[in-house]
């Protein structure tokens, strides 16, 4: 089986989406990258917004050791009781659990070196719209050839063992659960 980027993007636009189903006011879509004001203000039109941009690949050509890093745009208009634009803040503070949390089989835990910075600033505060980044890694398995990332076809997850044993007359329990972590992660290298 073979996964490309375009599909690790749209995996975490439709897994964000999944998650603010229940708030019908909030538009989650994919966007190719970067803002400038332009656009923005053609943007505020159908805000609030939270848009998503793989931003750069970093493949390094061993398995499990491939990072997606992307940003979510948060775009928000706020009317006149607003003026601190705390439903901007709002919606990040929903987002980032949501996007910890991401799971998919080719990715390795949720997102992880989640950073939120304000882009706040006079100019879009003159059309009543803030704009938050937030930046934030996906750990993907290793790339194949052709673009795609490799999955095994015989892929196997050990999730814990159980078993009850009868020693004397008495059951015993026996559990033992075990989680695997790449030794040679580094989560805050760049790239």
């Amino acid at each position: 089986m073979s996964v490309t980027y375009l599909d690790i993007r749209d995996a975490a636009v439709t897994r964000i989406k999944e998650q603010f189903a229940g708030e019908k006011k909030i538009r989650v879509a994919a966007h190719p990258g970067s803002f400038n004001e332009e656009e923005i203000r053609r943007l505020a039109t159908r805000t609030p917004a939270i848009l998503t941009s793989l931003m750069r690949i970093s493949d390094r050509d061993v398995n499990d050791e491939s990072f997606c890093d992307f940003i979510n745009w948060v775009l928000y208009r706020a009317n006149n009781q607003d003026t601190l634009y705390d439903g901007a803040l709002q919606i990040v503070s929903a987002l980032i659990p949501v996007i910890r949390n991401l799971d998919s089989e080719w990715c390795i835990d949720g997102g992880r070196g989640i950073e939120a910075e304000c882009l706040y600033s006079g100019s879009l505060d003159k059309i009543n719209i803030t704009l938050w980044a937030v930046k934030w890694r996906w750990q993907v398995r290793g790339t194949a050839s052709g673009g795609g990332i490799l999955l095994p076809g015989d892929l196997d997850w050990f999730e814990g063992y159980g078993a009850e044993h009868i020693v004397d007359q008495q059951n015993i329990k026996d559990e033992v659960f075990l989680e695997v972590h790449n030794a040679h992660s580094n989560d805050s290298d760049p790239g």
